[in-house]
């Protein structure tokens, strides 16, 4: 690299500076204009440079005071009288180096924001995409955020995820604040590690500790384990909750002695969890709490909603937000099935409860829930957390079915025939319902076709972890050429992307009123890949 060519465009940026102008006329196309950071007569950017494999490079340039700028870790370096000029990698070194004079390159708490989006980059390369999008908008991105098998299936550590959300924040000069969340954490070794990788928020995954087996009890075997309690505990829920309706807003709540023992049964041990980990983390930390109980087989009914916050307030803990599983289904990849009229007015009850007790309601697994989004935003005025994850992939996929079809064929063809390898992760229609494209039928003329078909799409989604780790003699054999795709198309990747979380935050802050209306503006009438 030519460091006092590098040296001159440093110059040229303070001449700019000292000449209001702005930087959209710099001579190094290179200098990556929204991340040029100016601190006094400090300048801090990421410079852009094609590789011979077409991939673009990226890296930090410093211009600093030479008493300073030792905190970076250099590749390169020229001395400029009082300053010295230093190019580095984006590494952990940098990123912590930056933060000194940057604050704003680390999460933030999502309490002073109504608004929080989690956008789940799997790949970790999504992100500048997410912020020239998100900027303005008044919502919080919540940029990292990946479950524990997420990372396993990917082969990365929070740590990596971290500092992918982190650059990307810099390098867009996204100075609004962001979010890191320890998502779908389970135990205290987990939540441990999600804090000390520097998270701002944990999601707490209470799978383990719900005791799902009590929803399909008989009445009779519900009574036998209710009245199993200590006599204490028992005349307490009953004297709190049984034949109790309770006000929350608008609406009300009532306790049958159905509900009383099934909210105890299934969710007490749950909350006991939850309160400990609260203890030992939470507060110590100061972290944006979030607890996660949609992750069972039934719907979580306005009693147990109930049940669980009313618990968590005597005990003096008001989460952040609050995930419950709301009624119809929210599969993974695909638009909500169910009735959207009964979704939405027992939306408006849960709702109520969260209002009432000060925290927002979680949307989990909300990519491509279009059909409810206006719902959720018009409803949900205590503000919202949308958590969506995976399509993002999908959004890759699409890059790559345009540009190498012959590969996507054969990842399609491979996932299908395996599907039995995520059958203990994910429940979906494409698993039971056998009307996902057949691979006989899809060729590289349509295989574009299978990220518009719901089967078809959730086939792919599922199986991420699958195609891009599968081996053969010691060489992958997809990761690398779908990688290389990618990165030869980034620009093409970030318009579907934008493209693809447009649709839902302009129905989730009330820009058009159906999923048909935002479709009709966003989705592009031409095969936008040939611009590319």
């Amino acid at each position: 690299m030519d460091l006092q060519l590098l040296l001159n465009d440093v110059h040229e940026i303070f001449a700019d500076i000292d000449a209001n102008k702005s930087f959209d006329g710099l001579s190094n196309k290179g200098i990556y204009v929204p991340s040029i950071q100016v601190e006094r007569r400090n300048v801090y950017f990421i410079l852009h440079e094609k590789d011979d494999q077409g991939y673009t490079q990226k890296s930090l340039v410093v211009y600093e005071n030479r008493l300073t700028v030792d905190d970076f870790e250099a590749v390169e370096s020229l001395e400029d009288g009082d300053s010295t000029l230093v190019v580095g990698e984006l590494n952990e070194v940098n990123n912590k180096a930056l933060a000194k004079r940057f604050p704003w390159i680390r999460p933030v708490s999502r309490r002073n924001y109504k608004y929080s989006f989690g956008v789940g980059d799997r790949l970790g390369n999504a992100s500048n995409a997410h912020l020239r999008l998100l900027k303005g908008r008044g919502i919080l991105p919540v940029l990292a955020q990946q479950s524990i098998r997420e990372l396993m299936l990917m082969h990365r550590t929070n740590t990596d995820v971290f500092q992918s959300a982190s650059w990307a924040v810099f390098e867009e000069g996204f100075t609004y604040g962001w979010g890191a969340d320890g998502d779908h954490v389970k135990t205290e070794y987990e939540v441990d590690y999600a804090v000390k990788v520097g998270c701002s928020m944990i999601t707490l995954d209470c799978t383990e500790v719900i005791n799902n087996d009590a929803v399909n009890l008989s009445e009779e075997e519900l009574d036998k384990q209710f009245n199993a309690l200590d006599d204490d505990q028992k005349k307490y829920f009953n004297d709190t909750y049984l034949d109790k309706t309770f006000k929350v807003g608008d609406s009300e709540v009532h306790f049958t002695k159905h509900d009383v023992e099934e909210s105890v049964l299934t969710f007490y041990g749950a909350i006991l969890f939850a309160a400990q980990i609260y203890k030992d983390f939470v507060v110590p930390y100061n972290l944006d709490f979030e607890i996660s109980m949609d992750e069972t087989p039934y719907q979580t009914t306005n009693p147990n909603h109930f049940f669980f916050a009313n618990e968590l307030h005597r005990r003096n803990i008001t989460p952040v937000t609050m995930a419950p599983r709301f009624y119809g289904e929210f599969q993974k990849a695909i638009d909500y099935i169910g009735d959207k009229d009964r979704f939405e007015r027992e939306l408006v009850v849960h709702e109520a409860i969260a209002e009432h007790f000060g925290y927002r309601l979680s949307i989990h697994s909300g990519s491509d829930k279009l059909s409810v989004y206006e719902i959720i935003g018009r409803v949900a005025k205590n503000g919202w957390h949308v958590k969506t994850a995976g399509t993002n992939w999908l959004e890759a996929c699409r890059v790559v079915a345009h540009k190498d079809p012959k590969l996507m064929v054969e990842m399609y063809k491979y996932a299908y025939e395996h599907l039995d390898d995520v059958k203990d992760f994910y429940v979906f229609n494409a698993q039971t319902d056998g009307k996902a494209p057949k691979p006989e039928t899809i060729n590289e003329d349509n295989i574009i076709t299978v990220l518009g078909d719901d089967d078809g799409r959730q086939v792919l989604h599922t199986m991420y972890g699958s195609l891009l780790n599968l081996e053969h003699n010691y060489h992958y054999v997809f990761r690398d050429k779908f990688w290389d795709v990618l990165k030869k198309n980034q620009d093409l990747y970030d318009r579907y992307l934008n493209i693809h979380i447009a649709e839902h935050i302009d129905l989730l802050q009330g820009k058009y009123r159906s999923k048909e209306e935002a479709l009709e503006v966003h989705e592009p009438k031409t095969d936008i890949s040939k611009e590319y």
